[in-house]
């Protein structure tokens, strides 16, 4: 499986840390993710819900001049979990070209060991993250 470069640096870094550093990194993610922007503030009909998660996660994707997909993601600093795994996504897929994001498996996660550190719910959620985040991704590409 060949995963965008950050992306892949990302799963073998956490593949290879223990729960506890699994958890603080999740916690490290969320804490870095940038808020949603003032202009998409008001634009949330636009935005592509992810139903999968419980907790409340929008997407809107914009494509940048150098052609690459830019995410952005509203999700409620009260849910860190959700924020982090959302985070990691966002790290290792922002700049990258449609053709790479529509290519990562949904299965990209397992060598992460992700289940160690969070539920079975949480993981669903993350999947279904990067699911909306590849619709977003041919949206803001057409």
């Amino acid at each position: 499986m060949t995963l965008p470069t950050k992306l892949q640096e990302i799963v073998d870094d956490i593949a290879s840390m223990n729960r506890e550093e699994k958890l603080e990194t999740l916690i490290a993610y969320a804490e870095s993710m940038p808020d949603l922007p003032e202009r998409f503030k008001d634009e949330r009909s636009k935005m592509e819900p992810v139903p999968e998660c419980m907790t409340p996660v929008f997407i809107i994707a914009e494509k940048l001049e150098s052609g690459g997909i830019f995410f952005h993601l509203d999700i409620p600093p009260q849910s860190p979990t959700v924020r982090g795994l959302a985070s990691i996504l966002t790290n290792g897929l922002n700049g990258c070209s449609l053709e790479e994001i529509i290519s990562v498996p949904a299965d990209f996660y397992i060598p992460m060991n992700l289940q160690e550190a969070v539920s079975q719910q949480r993981i669903n959620g993350f999947i279904g993250v990067l699911a909306h985040m590849k619709q977003a991704a041919v949206k803001a590409s057409s």
